[in-house]
């Protein structure tokens, strides 16, 4: 067993800070043992590791509530391993994909299971190198509905109209049977989707859209099988239809028009929570390009992202239609954090969608968060960690707190007071995922 100190240093455990605190955990269990204001050196073991925590923050390792680790957008020269190394260097320890196939998400994670075994071999030297991954598994799409026809293109090849073939159909009648078969074969939760492209350069109405029943029918199905619901709308109108259906979350919010007081009243009726996804409704419109500049180049010079993914991030998407605005999005963001409604943050990053780059592109949705919508940077973090946790049911992370996993990031300085802090001076110089080092580059350090 090899134990981890980290003395004398912040710890912002997810809703609150407080100062010059010790941190004990260790790799075996992958646990945090004991938080305490006191700290004695000549008590540590000699197998210890001690860190040296003064002037800096531990915070629980950040959640990013929607992103997609499927390979469809990787390039011919790409990585598609890099899909779950980028966030963990940029300090995300989970990810939430929110529509994937059982075997890609098979490979993450026996990768993530498999480094952990043999980290713990290799005691204080041991290292992971991938976030952990949740997953919706395949959607509840219907027939030729979201994300088909965007994902098909206008030329797609055979062996991509093979894949799209094995998506659900999913119908009022067999709703109950898709629930049970995505949940046996290990889904977390489960996915809706509801578009009618008011958001986009398509036609209104040119993608068909799910009854009011049929996500009625999910929902119910859903709930009883014990899992919660996340519904992707980028329309007002369709975030009207999903809250109607009573689904747990919306994994978008909305460009076409502002938010109005019937939105505000659903979203308080049904206690559900917002996913913003900022990152991806910026690439969409193509507004922000100084921000995907601006984190594009940090997170090269860290060695979070390859030059090809800096290249990708740097682009728009641009297929927002013409009254499409980022301001609505953010108005929204604020108008609903201010009735009370939970702010999960979430990017709807993918390796290689334009705009976009995992790890990255959380940096840049909690940017957002704090100077357009209304969040301090304390309230930014904890939507990436304790809100996060709490909404998806993920009761062993996202706080620092004895008894939950060690998933923690160390950064120089106080996030939580300056949010700048995660990416800029010396930023992220630790992070640690089930109680086992990071081996990647973080903050211009390599993590040895």
């Amino acid at each position: 067993m090899t134990r981890t100190i980290i003395h004398s240093v912040t710890v912002f455990d997810g809703l609150e800070a407080n100062k010059d605190l010790t941190v004990i955990f260790n790799d075996t269990t992958g646990l945090i043992e004991s938080i305490s204001s006191s700290f004695n050196a000549n008590n540590a073991h000699e197998t210890d590791i001690l860190v040296d925590g003064k002037g800096h923050t531990v915070i629980p390792g950040l959640i990013d509530a929607h992103v997609h680790v499927h390979n469809l957008h990787v390039s011919d020269d790409g990585d598609a391993k890099e899909i779950t190394k980028q966030p963990l260097r940029a300090g995300v320890t989970t990810v939430c994909d929110m529509h994937g196939m059982a075997h890609d998400l098979n490979q993450h994670w026996q990768r993530a299971d498999q480094e952990v075994v043999e980290a713990k071999k290799l005691g204080p030297s041991g290292r992971v190198t991938v976030s952990d991954v949740k997953t919706s598994l395949l959607a509840a799409t219907i027939k030729g509905g979201w994300p088909k026809p965007i994902v098909l293109g206008r030329n797609p090849t055979q062996e991509l109209k093979e894949v799209v073939e094995t998506w659900p159909d999913v119908t009022e009648e067999t709703a109950e049977d898709y629930v049970r078969n995505t949940k046996e074969q290990g889904s977390h939760y489960i996915k809706l989707m509801q578009e009618d492209c008011c958001s986009m350069s398509w036609e209104t109405g040119s993608v068909p859209s799910a009854s009011l029943e049929l996500q009625k029918a999910v929902v119910a199905a859903s709930h009883k099988h014990g899992l919660k619901v996340y519904a992707h709308a980028t329309s007002l109108d369709s975030t009207i239809h999903v809250l109607k259906a009573g689904v747990d979350g919306l994994t978008h919010t909305f460009c076409d028009q502002p938010p109005s007081q019937e939105l505000v009243d659903l979203y308080k009726e049904t206690d559900a929570c917002l996913i913003p996804t900022l990152a991806v409704t910026s690439t969409l419109t193509g507004e922000a390009q100084d921000d995907r500049d601006k984190f594009a180049e940090i997170a090269i010079k860290r060695g979070v992202i390859d030059e090809t993914t800096r290249n990708i991030m740097l682009g728009a998407a641009n297929f927002g239609a013409p009254s499409s605005k980022l301001q609505y999005a953010w108005d929204s963001v604020r108008v609903l954090k201010q009735a009370g409604i939970d702010i999960v943050a979430g990017t709807d990053a993918s390796l290689g969608l334009k705009g976009t780059a995992m790890g990255a592109s959380l940096w840049m949705e909690l940017s957002q968060y704090v100077n357009h919508c209304g969040l301090t940077p304390a309230e930014a973090i904890t939507s990436a960690t304790a809100v996060s946790a709490r909404r998806f049911g993920f009761e062993d992370r996202g706080e620092v707190k004895v008894g939950k996993r060690a998933d923690l990031v160390l950064v120089k300085g106080e996030p939580h007071v300056d949010i700048e802090h995660l990416w800029t001076g010396e930023g992220i110089t630790g992070v640690w995922k089930r109680g086992v080092r990071a081996g990647i580059f973080v903050a211009c350090h390599k993590m040895d």
